[in-house]
């Protein structure tokens, strides 16, 4: 399946120090825990200071997506949403924590490894780089615990494959494994690449730690397959190097399967087909007046409040290709002025804002008379953990970022009603 060489001394040589019992629990996990609880904070931070352009990004394709589309266009749309949607998802990981995959997470296996390759394939082609990609029939029924996780592991793979291959190509083939307690996937991704020598095949699922051959080829953390690893042991499998040799590598991840689903569905086509447009972009592409669930809500008059520009002008755009007039404003302050100033139809507030927050923001709309019914949906880049506490405040609805048109409408829809007279 590879131009990769090598056989079994390789394979013995790699089991020898990349199970999860050796470097997954070795000393590079507390050098990297040595922050402590600030460390913890300062990416709390980050992670949800980067879900506010990851929204944006997201928000942006979709409005995109909304306009007639050639095939390729269409094809290049998907794999931002996929690409985005997997950021998305890390950050609300990392901001909620490492959890257990509940059963209802379970996605089809097929449709996920489809849309990892499909997101590769086009920097591969960019590079001059052949790809390919084979799975087998038999896994089409089957289903993984955490798509999240085998999603970031293959990215690590390919990533690795790209960035230390130079001409030749890529190749991922994923087959059943049967027998034992419970079925298996082996997916295995080859390049032919550099290749990666027997002195430094021990440093390879160890954080922080590169061999001379990979610092001179390419720039690197060290800590790309010491992640993988982990993840894949933590989902009760394995990553190992299968084998390697100066023409190339090929690494084996091993995933245990849930039982074959009823219903497979999502997944692309094999020779990647185009999909059609889906949620509310579909909707609106089907025509008519309807657009799918959601009513155009004509000439209804919003204010904005968010301090972001980037969040306010995509809400902007949201909102007038579905005819709505808006008025935006960066503060709770300067929204509590628009509002004596002039009347609206609703507003939606970002809950997390400096100074004035969104909370703030909506005590001071209740306690005039004027806009004491007015509604409030109430928007925000961080997970709802609070969304009890949230509700009591007087919020009308809550939503997170990235906020979806159709779910938006649909809320406005809900609160304007909700809040009509009679």
């Amino acid at each position: 399946m590879s131009a990769t060489t090598g056989g079994d001394d390789e394979r013995r040589a790699a089991g020898s120090h990349e199970g999860p019992t050796g470097p997954l629990d070795g000393p590079s996990d507390t050098s990297l825990s040595a922050g402590g609880a600030g460390e913890d904070a300062r990416i709390s931070v980050l992670l949800h200071d980067l879900r506010t352009p990851l929204s944006a990004m997201r928000t942006a394709v979709e409005i995109i997506d909304t306009e007639p589309t050639t095939p390729r266009q269409t094809s290049a749309i998907r794999t931002l949403e996929m690409a985005i949607d997997a950021l998305l998802s890390m950050t609300a990981e990392g901001l909620s924590g490492a959890q257990a995959p509940r059963a209802d997470d379970a996605r089809d296996l097929v449709g996920i490894i489809r849309s990892v390759t499909d997101l590769f394939a086009a920097d591969a082609r960019a590079r001059g780089l052949a790809s390919r990609c084979e799975i087998a029939g038999a896994l089409d029924a089957y289903s993984v615990a955490d798509p999240l996780a085998l999603r970031r592991i293959l990215s690590v793979l390919y990533d690795n494959a790209l960035k230390y291959t130079g001409e030749g190509g890529i190749a991922l083939t994923a087959a059943l494994v049967p027998g034992g307690a419970r079925p298996a996937v082996a997916i295995r991704l080859a390049d032919t690449g550099i290749g990666i020598p027997p002195e430094e095949r021990p440093l390879l699922f160890r954080a922080r730690q590169r061999g001379d051959l990979a610092r001179g080829t390419a720039s690197g953390t060290g800590l790309g397959l010491w992640s993988a690893a982990r993840l894949a042991a933590a989902q009760g499998g394995g990553l190992t190097l299968f084998e390697s040799s100066p023409q190339g590598s090929c690494f084996e991840l091993r995933l245990p399967l849930l039982a074959p689903a009823a219903d497979v569905t999502g997944a692309r086509d094999p020779e990647g087909e185009d999909r059609p447009a889906t949620g509310w972009a579909a909707g609106w592409r089907a025509g008519g007046a309807a657009r799918g669930n959601v009513r155009p809500v004509a000439r209804r008059r919003l204010l904005v409040v968010d301090d972001n520009e980037a969040n306010r002008r995509m809400m902007e755009a949201i909102l007038g290709a579905f005819g709505c007039d808006t008025v935006l404003a960066e503060s709770g302050e300067a929204a509590l002025e628009r509002l004596a100033e002039e009347p609206f139809d609703a507003v939606l507030l970002d809950i997390n804002m400096p100074g004035m927050d969104g909370v703030a923001t909506l005590a001071g709309i209740r306690a005039r008379t004027a806009t004491a019914r007015l509604p409030v949906i109430g928007i925000t880049a961080a997970t709802l953990a609070d969304r009890p506490g949230l509700e009591a405040a007087g919020f009308d609805a809550l939503m997170e970022k990235p906020v979806l048109p159709a779910m938006l409408f649909s809320a406005l829809d809900r609160a304007i009603l909700g809040r009509a007279p009679g």
